[in-house]
């Protein structure tokens, strides 16, 4: 990466998304529903309900608190399932496979808005290492099957910074009017998700103003004092408010409940947002918490635990190569890199000071790895050409970009190989720091969403098959300690589910919070990955 041309930079960075398109059709059917998934695809048929019955069917509110999430995601989903039946091979897709894959698509157009985001801030060189760190962060892209609120939200998150970065660059004073309107349209449909994406436009306003008090800052007088004010009056009347107009349409779309009241309703999200009262427990370095009283440590601790060791040292380098990397950027540049640093820095620094109830690990703040990667791209990059540099013989910088870009493809390597072995739940990863994921069992959250369930359904079946299958007339109760419909949606109907202490046949359990303990029985099924337990099932026939 250190001394390829534009035009192999480019061809490299089609060939990795052109390999992540071919794994995710082969491969999206694998991942299982998650914890909510069941009722996020409620939510987008009461979606398509309520448009479909002239506004007047609103369901949508008696979801659960899914009314206070935009639909965009939900919806769509729903509206594709809804068109007309959806084949491979003969088999029809679920609408659960529907929603893998179009979730895996938006994964997609992250990874790809991550690599414009790079190339525009650093180079082609950033934009294609910050893809590939993108695409090797266990924690993105096993998140990017069925994570139907934080994937799209990345991806919308990542594109809209792209596009204020172009905004900086076609000069502030009159950017194109089309230029505007697709920012606004992608920063409507990121609201149309979660509504705390404004934060993303506060942000924006940032660099702007910086940009306008520059002659103020070199001559402070009355004349440079009112020629600031009249940019930052300009930028915002000019700029903003048109982005800011069509980005409120837009969400309004999205987002049925906030039509009810286009004014108050999202200022209520984004208050119960900030004081989330979701109070469950959580694990953090083996020591349990409820999720509305972490510690400060909370945040810092599961990203240092959940980036790959090479992104954590990156963006470390980062921080400390900062002046170094500043200098060497063009205006728009600095403008867009210190909009990413807000954007993937201070939502952190307001959870840790704040206390808001957290718990999934840190996947609601997934929004800041892409960000975190073209950081730590910019510092690779700059790193790089510092140790090539160094040596004035062509033999000595040979040797040194060689050896540079062998300890890259040898951590990438040994990633892939870690992936493939956590596949299909690759966000459970601890890094070597940790442990890897056996160092981390007990201590922190792993798979946490229940998706293993699919696939300890599908061998209790196979399990009762191997003894004749279920009696006729029988119907075999399943106690279980989790996500019932990670599970049930793939039982068939002589399977019947039951709370976790009623009698049953078998005892289905998540290894989180240690469920599996609540029963006693003989062990027939453990789902596990690189040695440890995501789920258990026991034979309870014995013990009733």
């Amino acid at each position: 990466m250190l001394s390829f041309s534009e035009k192999t930079c480019r061809r490299l960075a089609i060939t990795v998304l052109g390999i992540v398109v071919l794994l995710i059709v082969l491969t999206f059917r694998q991942y299982g529903i998650t914890w909510d998934e069941e009722l996020q695809s409620q939510y987008g048929q009461a979606i398509v309900d309520y448009y479909s019955s002239g506004f007047k069917d609103q369901r949508y509110a008696e979801i659960f608190n899914l009314y206070l999430y935009g639909g965009m995601f939900d919806g769509l989903a729903s509206v594709i399932d809804s068109i007309a039946p959806i084949t491979v091979f003969g088999d029809r897709l679920s609408v659960y496979d529907i929603r893998h894959f179009i979730n895996a698509l938006f994964g997609l157009l992250g990874l790809w808005g991550t690599w414009r985001l790079g190339r525009f801030v650093g180079g082609s060189a950033v934009g294609l290492l910050a893809l590939v760190l993108l695409t090797l962060t266990p924690m993105y892209y096993g998140h990017m099957f069925n994570n139907p609120k934080d994937i799209p939200f990345a991806a919308g998150i990542v594109w809209t910074l792209y596009f204020m970065g172009r905004c900086y660059a076609s000069g502030m004073q009159r950017p194109r009017l089309q230029l505007l309107a697709k920012l606004g349209v992608i920063l409507g449909l990121t609201l149309g998700i979660r509504v705390g994406g404004v934060m993303v436009l506060i942000f924006w306003l940032v660099p702007m103003t910086w940009e306008a008090l520059q002659p103020l800052l070199r001559r402070c007088d009355q004349a440079a004092l009112r020629s600031a004010v009249q940019t930052i009056w300009r930028y915002g009347m000019r700029i903003a408010l048109p982005v800011a107009i069509i980005a409120y349409v837009v969400m309004l779309i999205c987002w049925p409940w906030a039509q009810q009241n286009p004014i108050m309703n999202p200022l209520r999200a984004l208050n119960e947002f900030s004081n989330f009262p979701q109070d469950v427990e959580v694990l953090l370095d083996g020591t349990i918490y409820r999720s509305t009283q972490l510690p400060w440590f909370y945040l810092p601790l599961y990203f240092s635990v959940q980036l790959p060791e090479l992104l954590l040292f990156l963006l470390f380098a980062s921080f400390v190569l900062m002046p170094l990397i500043w200098r060497g950027r063009t205006m728009p540049q600095k403008q867009t890199l210190l909009l990413i640093i807000l954007m993937a820095f201070v939502p952190m620094l307001y959870a840790v000071i704040r206390h808001p109830a957290l718990y999934d690990a840190v996947r609601h703040f997934l929004f800041a790895v892409p960000l975190m990667c073209v950081l730590g791209a910019l510092a690779g990059r700059y790193i790089s050409v510092w140790a090539v540099n160094e040596f004035r013989q062509d033999w000595s910088r040979r040797s040194i970009a060689c050896g540079l870009t062998g300890i890259f493809l040898i951590w990438a390597i040994s990633q892939i190989a870690i992936m493939i072995q956590l596949h299909p739940y690759e966000y459970i990863y601890a890094n070597r720091f940790t442990g890897g994921v056996h160092g981390a069992y007990g201590r922190y959250e792993l798979d946490y969403w229940g998706s293993s369930f699919k696939e300890a359904a599908e061998r209790i079946q196979a399990f009762v098959a191997k003894e004749g299958g279920v009696p006729p007339g029988k119907i075999y109760k399943i106690a279980i300690c989790g996500p019932w419909d990670s599970a049930m949606i793939y039982m068939p109907p002589d399977y019947e589910p039951v709370v976790a202490n009623e009698p049953a046949e078998f005892f289905l359990s998540t290894t989180r919070w240690m469920c599996q303990n609540m029963r006693t029985g003989r062990n027939i099924i453990e789902i596990d990955r690189m040695g440890v337990p995501l789920s258990v099932v026991k034979d309870l026939r014995a013990h009733n």
